[in-house]
This record gives C-alpha cells, structure tokens and sequence, in this order.
C-alpha cells in the first residue's frame, strides 16, 4: 500500500493547500473570469507527458543495457566453463570474480555518485586472468572472451550514464512552477462557470485539478530514478544480477 501512495508527498499537500486558499479568496473577494484556460493547460500537461514519456524510454533503455550487462557475465563464465584445461579452482577464481563485478555495479547503481571504477577494475582482472593463464585458455577463446567482457563494459557504462544524465532539469522546474501557477487560473474560472454550484464542489474540484497535475509531476520524479526501488515501475535489479551455477 505504501507504494501506491508513493505519489503523495509535501508538495501535494502544499498545492492542495494553495488550491484552497486560491479558491477560497474567489469567493472572498468575489474573483471571477471567464479565462479559456486551454493554452494553460497545454503549456502544463504538454511538458508533464514530455517527460514522463522520456523518463519512461530511459528505464527500457536501462532494461537493454542491464540485459547486456548481464547476458555479457554468462557467456564469459560459460567460455571459462567450457574450458577443460583449467581446473575447478580456477573456474571458481572466475566466477567470484564475475559475481564480485555483478555486485559492485549494481552498488553502485543504488550510490550518488555511481562510481563503477570498482568494477572496471574487477572486469579487468578477468583480462589479466586470461593472460596469466594463456598457456591453457586458446587465442580463439581469448579472443571471444574479450569480446564479452566488452559487452559487460558496454552495458556498464551505458546503464550509468543514463543514471547520471536523466530528463532536462529546467523542464522539471518549468512543470513544477506551472503546476502551483495553475490554481491561480483555474479557481477563478471555475467560480465562474459555476456560481450556483456547492460550495464544496467548486472545493472539490479546484483541489483534485491540482492533485492530478502534481501526481503526474510525481510519477515523472519517480521515474526519473529507475534504480531507486521507491516507484511502482523502477527496474528489479535483482533479475539482473549474475549468479553462477554449482557444478554438477
């Protein structure tokens, strides 16, 4: 349940707040307009779906990356695996490091800062594997390992980027301010087109305009951030983790 009400914070309850205060010195001071509010609402909704749609091609986009990420770590542990001149001991030496590189990245994915130095330098331990042991490993399989790890790599540094680098900062901040501009044109208009309603209708719906305009700002917040584990949408990271098989 708490997911779902993920949406609902401060600023939910601070714009509920201006759209009754707006709507109550409508009434006060007898403020009313005939505004066709069309173009407002456009220059609103039309940057709030902008940037949900960004943020949601972003998280897809992550879902490539990790898959890569991922798919890239199977296949260098099943070239080790397929290996017969190398032991058990060295097999397991691989595959601690691929499940120690699988778990810095995604620390780092969970971090600020995102730093995934930690495991570069573990995927790169796997290249000195290689050349430590090249009097068992061929050049043919060297060669198509190396060309997995950069799969790893790839999905590394594709997936981090798209972390640090979301949807334009000032567009948020454009939608944020227009959205607690929006009371301030429609509660007047509202009160006008309905001057025999309730009192609590004109309440009613001044309130639950703002409440979706801030939703939607909220979902695109929480979208923005796909690794965090707080949206309903955020990517399961744990599918994405290498995990070696126990041989048989």
């Amino acid at each position: 349940m708490n997911k779902y009400l993920a949406i609902i914070d401060f600023k939910t309850l601070l714009l509920s707040v201006v759209c009754i205060a707006v709507t109550y010195l409508c009434f006060r001071f007898n403020i009313a307009y005939d505004l066709n509010i069309t173009l407002f609402s456009i220059a609103v909704i039309f940057p709030l779906v902008f940037t949900i749609r960004e943020a949601f091609k972003r998280r897809d986009n992550a879902l490539k990356f990790l898959s890569q990420f991922k798919s890239g770590l199977c296949s260098v542990h099943y070239c080790f695996e397929q290996c017969k001149k190398l032991n058990d001991e060295q097999r397991a030496e691989v595959s601690q490091l691929l499940d120690k590189a699988s778990s810095q990245f995604f620390d780092a994915l969970g971090s600020e800062d995102a730093d995934i130095r930690p495991a570069e330098d573990t995927v790169n331990q796997i290249i000195h594997f290689i050349k430590r042991n090249d009097s068992v490993i061929s050049n043919g399989l060297a060669l198509k390992i190396i060309r997995f790890v950069q799969d790893v790599n790839d999905g590394m540094e594709n997936t981090i980027s798209l972390k640090m680098h979301g949807t334009p900062i000032s567009m948020r901040a454009y939608c944020l301010v227009f959205v607690f501009l929006f009371p301030f044109v429609f509660a007047p208009t509202i009160v006008y087109h309905l001057p025999d309603a309730p009192i609590l209708l004109t309440y009613g719906l001044s309130v639950l305009h703002g409440f979706i305009l801030i939703a939607l700002y909220n979902v695109q917040v929480q979208m923005e951030n796909p690794f965090d584990q707080i949206g309903l949408d955020d990517i399961q990271l744990d599918e994405f983790r290498f995990r070696a098989l126990s041989p048989s």
